[in-house]
This record gives structure tokens, C-alpha cells and sequence, in this order.
């Protein structure tokens, strides 16, 4: 059940993805974390309070805490990244945030079955080739490696996120997740209020947007981290690192962004490793 769950959170993330990747470059940086955030905040209250989980233990606050501040960074590194490059490879090369969580795992002992572990190796080697030939595809110019820089850092920072978090969820997922999204409130309400003075191009169309994104963040965070406890955190981490394929199927179906036979295949590649994963 747990790897249904997970595969739910690289849906749901995707959508987060996409969602905030399409005001790049149109609204502020700090006012889309602040939207997306606060959104994801009341989410994660209200789903607590329903399901009367919403327990908020010291120690899973303080992980939850510290998890947000290093998750920020990352949110701040990928929308530099995306405001920077094309979104498809900058979500790829931010997949790469599972290494740090599947490590986590093996370092910690997680038991995987044989046939999980070859899928895990064909996933990754169907994300290699969904995204390195678009990577050196670049313009060659003194700032095109620049996004996939920020983008690896991204990944890095939300790799460290994860971990920190999931050993902090153990009482309460929501008030964890809750108490994660604080520092990011916090550090966008002084960016937009007191530093920038400026909301950066927030319209209401654009709070309705970022705020649906953060919604379907918060869900699949919810569902990840559920997941998580459940499972093996590796093999969850992997499952939900396929949202740069949800964001590449969004842009081909909304923004008509065209897939080449390349990614296609890599597309059918990931596929096959989910399959023998969920096996």
C-alpha cells in the first residue's frame, strides 16, 4: 500500500512542480514561496484536525523546524533555476534530491527486495536518458550551466530536507509537515515585506495558482511522508522522484512542449523500473 502512496506524492508533487514553474520569471521568487507556503500550511492544519493527527510533539517539531529551513533553500535555489533554464531539465537534474534519502536508507539498514533494487537502477537510468541530452543540448554560453548548478544544489538541499524531517515524523506527519513550513513563511514574509517592500507581480490570478500548487504540495508531502513510515524510505524517495516525468507530460499536454523520441523511450524506460518496484 505504501508504494501507492508514494507514487500519489510524485503525482501530487509534480503538479507542484509545474505549478510554481509557470510564474518564473512573472512573480517574485520570495512571494511565490510565501503563496505556496501558507497555503500548504492550512492544509496541513486542516488535514490534522480532520484526522485527528494534529500532535505536536517537541522533537518532531524541532526536525520539522530545521527541515524547513534547509527545504527553502531549496525552493529558492529551484526557482532561480527555472527562471534561468528549461523547465523539463531543471526538474530533472532536481530529481537527483533521492540520492540523499536512499543513502540514508542503505547507511540505516532498510531491507529492499532484489527485483526492487534492479527497478530503482533502471529508473535512474531511464531519468539519465530522459534528461542528459537536453542537458547538452544547452546554448553554450558563460551562464547555460548555471540552472543545472542551481538545480543540483536544489537537490541536495531537499535530499537533507527529507531525511531530517522523516526522522522527525513519527508522532504527528501534519504537525511535523506544519511546523516545516514556518521558517518558510517567515523567511518570504521579511524577503517581501521588508526587504523587497514589493510583492513582485502577485495577482490574484496568481495567488489562486501558486495556492493550488501549495495544496498539492502539502498533499504529497502528506502522502510521502505517510509512505515513508510505512516503508523503506529509499525505495518511497525513488518512487516520488518521478515527477519530473508528471511535469514533462503537464508541458507536453498544456504547454505543447514536444517530446523527442529520446525521452519518449526514456519515458517507457522509468515506466518499466516503476513496474518492478511496485512488483
Amino acid at each position: 500500500m505504501y508504494i501507492l502512496t508514494a507514487l500519489l506524492s510524485a503525482l501530487l508533487f509534480g503538479i507542484w512542480s509545474f505549478g510554481i514553474g509557470q510564474w518564473r520569471g512573472k512573480v517574485a521568487v520570495f512571494s511565490v514561496v510565501l503563496v505556496s507556503a501558507s497555503s500548504a500550511a492550512v492544509v496541513y492544519v486542516l488535514v490534522g484536525l480532520l484526522s485527528h493527527d494534529l500532535v505536536f510533539d517537541p522533537r518532531d517539531a524541532s526536525h520539522g523546524v530545521l527541515g524547513g529551513v534547509v527545504n527553502v533553500t531549496g525552493t529558492v535555489l529551484i526557482l532561480r533555476a527555472y527562471e534561468r533554464g528549461k523547465m523539463g531539465v531543471v526538474a530533472g537534474v532536481a530529481s537527483a534530491s533521492v540520492i540523499v534519502p536512499l543513502a540514508f536508507s542503505f547507511l540505516g539498514g532498510e531491507q529492499m527486495s532484489p527485483v526492487q533494487a534492479v527497478g530503482i537502477g533502471v529508473i535512474f537510468a531511464g531519468l539519465l536518458v530522459f534528461y542528459v541530452p537536453s542537458m547538452r543540448s544547452q546554448p553554450d554560453s558563460p551562464t547555460s550551466s548555471l540552472p543545472i548548478v542551481l538545480a543540483a544544489l536544489a537537490a541536495l538541499a531537499w535530499g537533507m530536507g527529507v531525511v531530517i524531517i522523516d526522522i522527525g515524523a513519527r508522532v504527528s506527519v501534519t504537525a511535523t509537515m506544519a511546523a516545516s513550513q514556518l521558517p518558510q513563511m517567515a523567511f518570504a514574509i521579511v524577503m517581501v515585506f521588508i526587504v523587497a517592500r514589493s510583492l513582485g507581480g502577485l495577482t490574484q490570478r496568481a495567488i489562486v495558482a501558486l495556492a493550488a500548487a501549495g495544496v498539492a504540495l502539502a498533499l504529497g508531502q502528506i502522502a510521502f511522508f505517510t509512505a515513508a513510515n510505512e516503508g523503506n524510505i529509499g525505495v518511497v524517495a525513488v518512487l516520488g522522484s518521478l515527477d519530473p516525468i508528471v511535469v514533462a507530460l503537464l508541458a507536453l499536454g498544456i504547454l505543447k512542449e514536444q517530446m523527442t523520441r529520446l525521452e519518449r523511450a526514456a519515458l517507457v524506460i522509468v515506466l518499466v523500473g516503476t513496474c518492478l518496484v511496485v512488483y
